[in-house]
């Protein structure tokens, strides 16, 4: 039971709210959001994570500079590994590795010599272990000539320079 009090100050303002309250209830629509959620900046970066990575790439960078400044000090300084006398490895070409310049030469020149000459001569050959086959087993008119390579030559690539 209410009093004559509650009656006069107190329910007039529940019964509002009340009211207030069913028509918010029935006016009330379905709604789903699709907003994207509020940014969090300092979720989303990870300041640890972040100074992690700079200091990586800090070192990783002093590390580069050093062996730079070892590579220029090694190649300033001319060593005797450091000196190439004869032509480097070269896979494509398949230069042997053991080869001298001075063998290097004369065997340029017998081969130029040798493309001068009256004589066929196999002029394409990319392997030097067949080119000494092809040049010596020549069929000259009908009859084969074949000679024997001589020690050095037989397979150039893989036989060190004797001193």
């Amino acid at each position: 039971m209410l009093s004559r009090r509650d009656k006069l100050l107190v329910q007039p303002w529940e019964e509002r709210r009340f009211k207030d309250h069913r028509y918010k209830v029935k006016s009330a629509l379905p709604a789903v959001d699709d907003r994207t959620p509020a940014a969090r900046p300092h979720v989303a970066l990870k300041l640890k994570k972040f100074q992690r990575e700079m200091d990586r790439k800090v070192k990783i960078q002093n590390d580069n500079f050093s062996l730079l400044q070892r590579l220029n000090a090694i190649m300033r300084v001319n060593r005797l590994d450091n000196h190439w006398t004869k032509p480097p490895p070269n896979f494509q070409h398949k230069v042997g590795q053991y080869y001298d310049v001075e063998t290097l030469n004369n065997k340029l020149t017998a081969r130029s010599l040798a493309e001068t000459s009256t004589e066929q001569t196999y002029s394409n050959v990319k392997c030097y272990a067949c080119e000494n086959k092809k040049t010596k087993t020549q069929t000259n008119e009908g009859k084969q000539q074949q000679m024997l390579p001589a020690d050095n030559e037989i397979i150039p690539y893989l036989i060190t320079k004797m001193n």
